[in-house]
């Protein structure tokens, strides 16, 4: 009887190691700040000295004013606690806050009701803010009235003192739904011997040159 010959079984070849290539390390990302955040961080002391803001979860410091904004801003807020009376607090350099990452810290903002109604909460609407602008117009007049925008603030005034004139913005509408803000439809520009009227106080009107520091 002949011997059965049995084929070698075929041998597995392994197949080469492959190494993959290094994975590269993430870039540095800003850090966002929320308001809670943002607030905890400034009871610190580090911003003592400073004037900070929130903007979209970054941190601005803006310079400090100097004597002719702060005249300008008393002015505003001497004229608008005698306009908005009842009903209103006009606040004055005091916190806003606009969705979940922003506090533009505007100069001044007139909010519905009293002062005793904010002792534990920050505003998130008003019917007027107003900014004082010297160094910081363009800021005022494009990034921060697209945030009062946003939050349908109906009227946003911008006090520009190297022009000596006052710009009104108005009439908050939606900008296309994947911007995801808000711009206002009309904006206008006052001289200083023209007078304007607030919109939540019509009956009320005030010269631009009466707001603005005496030359």
């Amino acid at each position: 009887m002949s011997a059965v010959l049995t084929p070698p079984l075929p041998t597995r070849v392994a197949p080469p190691s492959v190494t993959p290539p290094p994975v590269p390390p993430l870039p540095p990302r800003p850090f966002r700040w929320t308001l809670k955040q943002y607030r905890q961080l400034g009871k610190t002391g580090l911003f003592d000295n400073a004037k900070p803001m929130l903007i979209d979860g970054e941190i601005f410091l803006m310079v400090m004013p100097n004597p002719p904004h702060d005249t300008s801003l008393g002015k505003i807020d001497d004229w608008l606690r005698t306009v908005f009376t009842t009903g209103h607090s006009v606040r004055c350099q005091m916190g806003f806050d606009i969705g979940e990452d922003t506090d533009p810290g505007p100069d001044l903002a007139v909010v519905p009701g009293t002062r005793d109604d904010y002792r534990e909460r920050t505003p998130t609407s008003a019917v007027l803010v107003v900014e004082v602008a010297d160094s910081s117009l363009f800021f005022d007049t494009t990034t921060k009235a697209e945030k009062y925008a946003t939050a349908q603030v109906p009227e946003y005034w911008v006090m520009d003192l190297e022009n000596r004139q006052l710009i009104v913005f108005r009439d908050p509408v939606p900008l296309p739904a994947a911007l995801g803000a808000n711009a206002y439809r009309q904006r206008t520009t006052h001289g200083p011997d023209q007078t304007v009227r607030p919109l939540h106080a019509a009956h009320a009107s005030v010269k631009v040159t009466d707001l603005l520091p005496a030359v």
